[in-house]
């Protein structure tokens, strides 16, 4: 089961604590879209932690998720320390109208920073 807590109102995180499947990525997303009927937009901070699996399709098929929700999700902050996703992350900051921005696992704390603005 994923975990999420609330930083502020409008502050979503989520921990991702098992290897991402197609069913744990839904139910992440499942999370997600409760946060966004009590919010007009949130701000989303994810973080893999370590020694987890995120297998590059579905990736790719988060880029859906983040594109029909990219008005609601104001700024998303990825922490990992999986560099290939950070990278990736980047990218995809092209695609969606939502401020991506990623960080290793030590500087957490700025991620936190960055996403309660």
């Amino acid at each position: 089961m994923a975990i999420s807590f609330e930083l502020a109102d409008h502050v979503v995180g989520i921990m991702v604590n098992e290897d991402v499947t197609s069913e744990y990525l839904e139910e992440i997303h499942g999370l997600i879209e409760e946060k966004l009927q009590e919010h007009d937009y949130i701000n989303l901070f994810c973080e893999i932690m370590p020694d987890n699996k995120v297998p590059l399709k579905l990736l790719l098929e988060n880029i859906k998720f983040k594109f029909d929700h990219s008005n609601q999700i104001k700024r998303l902050a990825m922490v990992t320390d999986l560099g290939w996703v950070r990278t990736f992350m980047d990218i995809d900051n092209f695609f969606v109208s939502t401020q991506v921005k990623s960080f290793e696992i030590k500087d957490r704390l700025e991620a936190i920073q960055w996403i309660s603005q």
